[in-house]
């Protein structure tokens, strides 16, 4: 099955195509949606909407997985970048695409198995998992990136492998309803909790 994750920004929105197939990873494509500060912000959603639609036709995910908006202290920087998010969706629902949504705490639990990890340790689950590098002179925006491929592994993990029985499960998603069958039964694992605290958002503040 073939996820694009995206974690969505103003001026910068992350996302990652992974594979996943009986239990292994393969990250496709990597990279970051860029819109300039110099534009208003009409043109910055249609930029967003515009190169993530190019990338939904480019790649044909079967879901389109996407942090979903939890807190910001900042109303401003919350109105944006959940304008940001709808475009996105926009995009998936016009190329027949379905999406998915999860809470920053889910995809921290599910990638990290700590609820509260901060984005250092987020960052290192992703490289463990997937086996990645941050370019290089981009090691800001491979923050964005990471965040994106957390939230593709978030739905494999929680939707394709069962966590709390280790079962290989198969998916299928219509209507934005959610399906699975069981195929496969393992052995029970306890997550166990870590003793760094850290915020309930992967990523900070987007909007500049």
């Amino acid at each position: 099955m073939k996820i694009l994750g995206i974690d969505p920004g103003t001026a910068t929105t992350g996302y990652g195509v992974i594979t996943c197939e009986k239990g292994k990873f393969c990250v496709i494509e990597s990279g970051w949606i860029s819109t300039s500060k110099d534009d208003g912000k009409g043109k910055r959603l249609i930029s967003t909407f515009e190169q993530t639609r190019s990338v939904i036709q480019k790649h044909r995910p079967d879901i389109v997985s996407i942090e979903r908006l939890f807190f910001f202290i900042n109303a401003k920087t919350a109105m944006t970048v959940a304008e940001s998010g709808g475009v996105i969706r926009l995009a998936a629902a016009l190329e027949n695409v379905p999406f998915i949504e999860f809470a920053p705490k889910s995809i921290k639990l599910e990638i990290t198995g700590y609820g509260r990890a901060d984005k250092t340790m987020v960052k290192s689950a992703v490289r463990k998992i997937l086996n990645v590098r941050s370019p290089k002179k981009k090691k800001t925006h491979f923050d964005d990136v990471s965040d994106a491929l957390a939230v593709a592994l978030c739905y494999a993990r929680k939707c394709l492998l069962s966590s709390d029985q280790n079962s290989i499960m198969y998916n299928k998603v219509t209507n934005g309803e959610t399906s699975l069958k069981k195929i496969k039964k393992g052995k029970k694992e306890k997550n166990k909790k870590s003793p760094i605290k850290g915020g309930d958002k992967i990523g900070r503040s987007k909007s500049r």
